[in-house]
This record gives C-alpha cells, sequence and structure tokens, in this order.
C-alpha cells in the first residue's frame, strides 16, 4: 500500500474508534469526559490484545521458518 492509502486508513480507524467511543458515552449512567478517555482506553486494550498476539504467532512462525532454512 502507499503511504497516502495508509493514512486513509489510519483516519476512518480512528473515526470509527471516536464513533464507537461517542456512543458507549452516551449510555445512562456513563460520566462526562472522563468516561470518553475511559471507554478509549477500554477499547483500545481490547484490541490491542488480540493483535500483540497475532503479532507474536507472526514472528514465532517467521523465526522457525528462518532457522529451518538456515539448516539446509
Amino acid at each position: 500500500m502507499k503511504r497516502t492509502e495508509w493514512i486513509m486508513a489510519s483516519i476512518f480507524i480512528m473515526l470509527g474508534l471516536h464513533c464507537l467511543v461517542t456512543a458507549c458515552t452516551l449510555l445512562p449512567g456513563a460520566a462526562g469526559g472522563s468516561g470518553y478517555f475511559s471507554f478509549l482506553l477500554q477499547i483500545c486494550f481490547w484490541t490491542g490484545i488480540p493483535l500483540l498476539g497475532g503479532f507474536v504467532i507472526y514472528m514465532t512462525i517467521s523465526i522457525i521458518n528462518k532457522q529451518k532454512g538456515k539448516a539446509r
């Protein structure tokens, strides 16, 4: 992907997160400004855990494949 495509994709992701968090803060019982950042942190945390796990698995497989390639 080109740089502009990455920038556009990042903007869409940020807008999506903003809409999701804004909708969460409009729920009854949600706190004011601190509720926004609290929900944003929770969403980023729960999104980041699977991404981090996938990255670790990818790197493990990549390292194993490189070591097999050197053994040949």
